[in-house]
């Protein structure tokens, strides 16, 4: 019996539907990392930070979009993603984000600072970044030839990983 290979992926955020269509593999920025869908994924809940959405189509092209968080549900069939604000990579306004960023980092600064104030400038910091992190590695792409099929995937090597003593675990 041959096995789907395929699941259903629907983008929707404040203005509407972004995307829908069939998909092989999908990179979610996840609450807690990154995660990685093929078909037949185990059903999860879960909410979502700034960062890329890298659809691999159907017919094997790269979609990629830039999500403001949101929230993700996955079926073992179906992917439905509610962001709070969706837009492609290369709308980026990378000068704007620069421009918040220091802003939000001045008002980390601050020594007085309301704690919704504070909490509000670090969101704000982290989706900048993540944006400008996608905009800079979607032009690195597009500089190598900008073929959707070689598009970089790897992550970032992770840093200050604390390493587990499995034995330790199990006691």
């Amino acid at each position: 019996m041959q096995q789907n290979r395929t699941f259903r992926i629907n983008v929707v955020d404040i203005h509407g539907e972004v995307y829908s269509g069939l998909a092989r593999f999908a990179a979610v920025p996840a609450e807690l990392g990154e995660i990685g869908i093929l078909p037949g994924h185990a059903p999860l809940l879960s909410g979502m930070r700034a960062g890329e959405l890298r659809i691999t189509q159907a017919d094997g092209q790269a979609q990629i979009l830039f999500l403001e968080g949101g929230l993700l549900e996955i079926q073992p069939d179906i992917v439905t993603i509610l962001a709070n604000a969706s837009l492609r990579i290369m709308d980026i306004d990378i000068q704007d984000s620069k421009e918040r960023i220091k802003d939000a980092q001045s008002t980390l600064a601050k020594a007085a600072v309301h704690p919704m104030d504070f909490a509000r400038a670090e969101l704000e910091l982290q989706r900048e970044v993540a944006k400008v992190h996608a905009y800079q590695r979607y032009q690195a792409h597009e500089q190598r030839g900008g073929n959707t099929s070689d598009y970089d995937w790897e992550r970032p090597p992770l840093q200050n990983v604390p390493k587990v003593n499995a034995q330790e675990l199990e006691d």
